[in-house]
This record gives structure tokens, C-alpha cells and sequence, in this order.
């Protein structure tokens, strides 16, 4: 019976010898009644061992155990009191904190849940019959993340964070070869980016050979200003989506010319039909498009990929040619190296600028604007073209965390519960483990 009450409240790793020990429950609620081996104590203060047990007191403690039910030790803690000094304190134990209300090993499971991006305060609170607010104090006691160092490869990108705050999006530092959060800030301003960088010195700063951005102008000042050793890449994702964008606008335009403005889709004009029932085709990977049968309910038949496109590029000439200068684009992000595309880029470039379509006129701007830097995306690291593709998964797992938890008011909360989620190996600031 005893080594079946210990295992219940999870003790069998403390290495403690009790005295006395029982569970009552009433109304619901187990209780655990606790008394501990009186062992030899000596004082904090000056070492003394000529010691008196001064009385007792009753200590309820909050422990959560893998029940349904709400779970109290009552503790019934000895005082002693040194002769020498006259310190009055609390007799050792390894289950219970100093002016804490819960156990130990309540407060160690609900961190190590809380370890996981898609769990909120609220329902590790469910789980563990605490209160939402007893959990963030926990969270907020134990958790404090501290910057990792800079990597060589350091990835910059934004998060949406608060449709309250003034400071709308967040700043994300992650390491791209460890796919680990170097930090985050408040605001993707680049005042307030220059003030969080500058601090980091000048020698850590100089370590980082890369950055990653998407093209936002405030992240490649930042790079440039305090990052003088780094090569700055503009992720090739993000180029592609201007581009697909702008392949998106000419299709609507062209397409809006044979709408006959009815209700039903099938009672269309037939062009109408086919540019809206199968618009992916004009911006995903043809290679990614199912190849098999494809139902056109308009026509009663089947169709292949190879069939759909052909029928759609021959609505109009303006179609056909922007989808090839597209498709000419992506080959060319897909396939070109490095060391040898400066020709074909340019003439790529030219092409887009001297474009009689004039969505591709703003697509050929940004790739000259971007140039250098679009193609140093090109460099691979260990066989590993450089991208944000690491923040991107990144970014998701906070976008979880926020909409888990409908947001935050507390921004230092959040960093928090960001970095300690997403980097497993994020200490506990003063351990509460035996």
C-alpha cells in the first residue's frame, strides 16, 4: 500500500523517506497526508547542528498526477530552531519550494508540456486542475530565454504578432543550419531593429558570413550597416511570388474579357470557364499538376494536363507569351548556378522590363533592384541552397502558438514561449528538479 501511494504521487524519484504517509478523498479531491523521517539538519546561517524542533506547520501544496481529479499534499513541515543563532527555518525536502503552492514535480511536468508549440497555458491548466493564471506564473518564474550566439547563417523574417499593437509584426532571427530561433523582437521597424542589433558586438557580428531576407528594405540596411562580412540573399520564394502575382493579374485581366457576368460558373463563356476553373495551372509547378484524367463538368469529358494547357494558351497571345517568360524564370531559379548566370539573368532581366505587358514591367523592376542579391540565393552551403525555408516552418509553429492562444498582451511572455517551444534544448532557468 505504501510503495502504491508513492508511485501515485510520482515520488519513486526523490529519494524520500516519509514518515508517515495516507490519502483521503473527499468531495472529489484526493489528499495526501505527509509527514517526513526526521533527518539531521544544520543551520543556513551558521552551520550549527545544536538545533530544537521549534513546532510544525501545515503546508498545502498543489500536485498534479495522472488523474482526472484535483490532487493536494498536506504537508506537515518541522521547524527547527538553531541555539546558537536562533535561525528559525524549514526542515529539507526535495518535493516542495520555498513560497511556492506547488510541488516540484507539478511545476516540472507543466513546463515540460508546455514544451510543445500547439498546447496553451489554458489547456495544460485542463490537464493539471491549476488555474490558467497559476501556469503562466510558472511559465513566467522558470522560463527566461537569452539570445544564442549569431550562426555563420542567419535567416531574417517577420511574424504577425497583434492587429492591437502599434507594433503589428515581429522580428525573427533563426539559424540556418540548426534550424534553431536566434532571437526575436518587438517590431520589424528599422529603428528599432538598429537598436536591438547595435547592441550585439561588433565580433559577433562580424562571424555571420550570410544573411537571408525577403524584400523588406529595412533588412537588408540592417544587413548591410551592421553585418559588413556577410552576403546578403533575397529568398527565392519570395521572388516568385511577385512573379506569380503578376502572372495572376494578367489572367484575371484577360479572363474578366469573356465574363458574362451570370451566377453559374458552367453557364459562362467557355474561356471564362476554363482560365477560372483551372487558374493553378498559371502559377504551380507543372510537374506538381495530378497527371492523370482531369473532369472539365462544363464539357462532360476528361481532359490531361497536357490537353488544358494547351486549350489555355491558346485563348490569347498576351497568355501564352507571359506564361513562357514565367515557366523561362522559374527553369532558370530552378537550375541556373551561381558562378555562371550573370549573362542569363540580365537578358532575363531585359526581357521582363521590355515587356509590352505591363504586369511584367514591375516584375522586371524588382529583379534589377534585387539582382546582387537575388543571386546570391544561387550559393549553396554544403549542398543546401540558401532559403527561408527554415523560418517559413518556423513562422508556422508561431502562427499556432498565436492563434492558440489569441494572442498576447505580454510580448516578453510570448518571445518566451517562442524560443523555449521551438528550441527543445532551451534550459529551465533554476531547475525545479531534484
Amino acid at each position: 500500500m505504501y510503495n502504491d501511494i508513492i508511485k501515485l504521487l510520482n515520488f519513486e524519484g526523490f529519494n524520500i523517506s516519509f514518515k508517515s504517509i495516507k490519502t483521503a478523498q473527499i468531495d472529489g479531491i484526493i489528499y495526501c497526508y505527509v509527514t517526513l523521517e526526521k533527518n539531521k539538519q544544520t543551520c543556513p546561517i551558521c552551520g550549527g547542528n545544536n538545533l530544537i524542533i521549534k513546532d510544525y506547520r501545515t503546508k498545502k501544496l498543489k500536485h498534479s498526477i495522472s488523474t482526472c481529479k484535483p490532487c493536494f499534499i498536506i504537508y506537515k513541515a518541522r521547524r527547527y530552531k538553531c541555539k546558537c543563532c536562533n535561525k528559525v527555518f524549514y526542515e529539507n525536502n526535495s518535493f516542495a519550494l520555498k513560497n511556492n503552492k506547488c510541488s516540484v514535480y507539478t511545476t516540472f511536468i507543466v513546463l515540460e508540456t508546455l514544451r510543445s508549440h500547439t498546447v496553451t497555458f489554458t489547456d495544460v491548466a485542463k490537464q493539471y486542475n491549476l488555474s490558467t493564471t497559476s501556469i503562466m506564473n510558472i511559465f513566467d518564474q522558470y522560463v527566461v530565454c537569452r539570445r544564442t550566439p549569431l550562426p555563420r547563417i542567419l535567416c531574417f523574417d517577420e511574424v504577425y504578432t497583434s492587429r492591437k499593437s502599434y507594433q503589428k509584426y515581429a522580428f525573427v532571427m533563426v539559424d540556418f543550419q540548426k534550424n534553431k530561433i536566434v532571437d526575436v523582437y518587438q517590431s520589424r521597424h528599422l529603428n528599432r531593429l538598429s537598436q536591438n542589433i547595435s547592441n550585439i558586438t561588433q565580433a559577433e557580428r562580424e562571424k555571420v558570413e550570410y544573411i537571408i531576407i525577403d524584400m523588406w528594405d529595412s533588412y537588408r540596411t540592417i544587413g548591410q550597416l551592421y553585418f559588413k562580412n556577410a552576403k546578403i540573399a533575397v529568398d527565392s520564394f519570395h521572388v516568385i511570388q511577385h512573379l506569380n502575382e503578376a502572372m495572376i493579374k494578367i489572367r484575371l485581366r484577360i479572363m474578366r474579357k469573356y465574363d458574362k457576368k451570370t451566377k453559374s460558373l458552367q453557364a459562362n463563356d467557355m474561356y471564362y470557364y476554363m482560365l477560372k476553373r483551372f487558374h493553378y495551372f498559371f502559377v504551380k509547378n507543372y510537374e506538381d499538376i495530378f497527371n492523370g484524367p482531369i473532369k472539365i463538368l462544363k464539357m462532360r469529358t476528361k481532359w490531361t494536363k497536357d490537353e488544358i494547357r494547351r486549350y489555355l494558351l491558346s485563348i490569347d497571345n498576351e497568355l501564352k507569351e507571359a506564361y513562357y517568360l514565367k515557366e523561362k524564370y522559374r527553369e532558370f531559379n530552378l537550375t541556373s548556378d551561381y558562378n555562371n548566370c550573370n549573362e542569363e539573368f540580365d537578358e532575363l532581366i531585359e526581357k521582363f522590363r521590355n515587356s509590352h505587358l505591363e504586369e511584367f514591367h514591375e516584375f522586371g523592376r524588382i529583379l534589377a533592384k534585387w539582382k546582387p542579391y537575388i543571386k546570391n540565393s544561387l550559393i549553396r552551403i554544403n549542398g543546401r541552397r540558401l532559403s527561408n525555408g527554415t523560418i517559413e516552418g518556423i513562422n508556422s509553429r508561431i502562427k499556432t502558438i498565436m492563434k492558440g492562444a489569441n494572442g498576447y498582451q505580454n510580448f516578453e511572455r510570448l518571445r518566451n514561449r517562442i524560443i523555449y517551444s521551438i528550441n527543445k534544448d532551451t534550459p529551465i532557468q533554476g531547475t525545479p528538479i531534484k
